[in-house]
């Protein structure tokens, strides 16, 4: 202790105290334990491995460094410091210290005191947000919980300011007469009971609410890279031989997930009259480079316009959807879909052709993750250096990104790195390699195409056009989303009444 001369050693084995002495020690409490499942060797057959350990001692550490700002934790692991978490003068010190300056500097306080409850912590604005609750951490009188009726009242503040499926970050501690909550429900004591649960959820909602509507907010800016490029390839990719064996494995080979092609068809073929009519009541708005004085051709000149010889024409809809006309009707195609399973396709055939080219980055993309996050993406480091991705510890908690794959311009790497998160389990990890890669390919795929929204040169809509394949499926998008709907010349006279 602080005011004592000497300290204490304690050796305690099998659950017996053996050994008690002085001994000269720091200030403080170390604790070390050695031989854990010594006694019980069934338990350690169950262990996951040991990436996936780590992250979860990672993410234990984590929360007592959140509840005890005052105290300095360290991690080592084969001799290596993975975690430091250095003494912090407050709670908004300790969060930014463990999840990066980000997170620190969007923090918006609450501080809510009643007899009853008091509440205090800080939350983030609905723009940064989750897939998952991972990133809610909630501490009752000093101790990490979960608790439906918390969750139910998180997310009811945050309604309508977050979209499907999305999680607010918060960092909250509240403090309750210990009389009034049941700590003994779980074993772990992890999840509580509480005496008056609608007071607990009101106050909760209220404070949080209140926080958000006094708060100006806007949506952030995303940068997609740092590479001046505007759009994708302006000529074909060209890849020696066929697609790879199982090419399309994990792709939807008929009918996208949860997609039905005929309501969808059903859908657009009710409105195309009405978009077709008011179309022609109207002018086209056209490109400077366009205003060009057309002939129409006389029938003289009709062997011009023979199928075979035309030149397909095309247009983007909304900067998202390309229309091509096809010999006998049109297509509707999703640009980023079918730019997505184009990507997917090059980057498996040159993995497994090793020609998989890659480029450097001038200046490294630094990447500040959460201490779990972290192991599970240093766990990754060889998937990513097959996919081209060459990524390095760059100090606490933060990877460097220093080259990326030469078919990938646009690459997006903070929603890359989110997503690889979001869709790979730390205990997917030790699964078979393979399956993995496919994983990573496909939302690298996603994250480097062209997305919806994005103006299209005429040059830009030939050569992702150009770029289907025969020898690829690319009716269905990595995620079986379809890339194309088919309209045959006999559906659009039906709906003019031509029939």
């Amino acid at each position: 202790t602080k005011d004592a001369l000497i300290g204490s050693e304690i050796k305690i084995e099998g659950g017996n105290l053996n050994k008690v002495k002085e001994k000269g020690s720091p200030e403080g409490t170390q604790i070390d334990v050695h031989n854990l499942f010594y006694n019980t060797p069934v338990r350690r057959k169950f262990l996951k491995s040991t990436q996936t350990e780590m992250a979860h001692i990672s993410e234990m550490v984590t929360r007592f460094a959140l509840a005890y700002p005052n105290i300095h934790f360290n991690v080592t692991h084969n001799g290596k410091k993975t975690l430091n978490f250095p003494t912090a003068k407050d709670f908004k010190e300790r969060i930014t210290t463990i999840f990066g300056n980000e997170i620190g500097k969007n923090l918006i306080t609450i501080n809510l005191k009643e007899p009853d409850i008091a509440i205090y912590g800080y939350i983030l604005p609905p723009t940064h947000n989750r897939p998952n609750t991972k990133m809610q951490f909630i501490f009752l009188n000093g101790r990490y919980i979960r608790d439906n009726i918390i969750s139910h009242a998180i997310n009811s503040a945050y309604q309508n300011l977050l979209m499907s499926r999305r999680s607010p970050i918060v960092f909250l501690n509240l403090q309750i007469n210990s009389s009034d909550v049941d700590v003994n429900v779980h074993p772990t004591k992890i999840e509580v009971r509480f005496k008056n649960t609608g007071l607990i959820h009101d106050q909760l909602y209220s404070a949080i609410h209140s926080a958000l509507m006094q708060t100006e907010f806007h949506s952030p800016l995303q940068f997609t890279g740092r590479h001046n490029y505007t759009g994708i390839e302006t000529s074909p990719v060209t890849v020696t031989g066929r697609s790879v064996p199982d090419g399309n494995a994990g792709i939807p080979q008929k009918q996208g997930e949860g997609v039905s092609l005929n309501e969808k068809k059903e859908t657009v073929m009710k409105s195309m009259s009405d978009f077709f009519s008011r179309s022609l009541d109207k002018e086209a708005p056209c490109r400077k480079d366009e205003h060009k004085q057309t002939h129409l051709p006389s029938s003289e000149n009709e062997g011009l316009f023979k199928r075979e010889s035309r030149l397909t024409s095309c247009i983007q809809v909304h900067n998202s959807y390309i229309v091509e006309e096809t010999a006998d009707g049109l297509n509707i195609i999703d640009q980023h879909a079918l730019h997505e399973i184009i990507l997917y396709h090059e980057i498996w055939e040159r993995i497994k052709s090793s020609k998989l080219a890659i480029q450097k980055l001038l200046i490294p993309e630094l990447i500040e993750l959460t201490p779990r996050d972290f192991v599970t993406i240093m766990s990754l480091r060889n998937e990513f250096c097959t996919l081209g991705l060459e990524i390095e510890e760059f100090g606490k908690s933060t990877t460097a990104i220093r080259t990326h794959p030469q078919i990938l311009k646009n690459l997006d790497f903070h929603g890359l790195i989110q997503s690889v998160l979001e869709e790979i389990d730390s205990d997917e990890i030790k699964g078979e390699t393979d399956n993995i890669l496919r994983k990573i390919a496909k939302i690298m795929a996603c994250k480097g195409a062209v997305k919806a929204g994005q103006r299209l040169t005429s040059q830009e809509i030939q050569s992702l056009l150009e770029r289907r394949k025969n020898d690829i499926v690319t009716d269905f998008c990595p995620h079986g989303r379809p890339t194309t709907l088919e309209f045959k010349m006999s559906e659009l006279e039906k709906q003019f009444k031509r029939t």
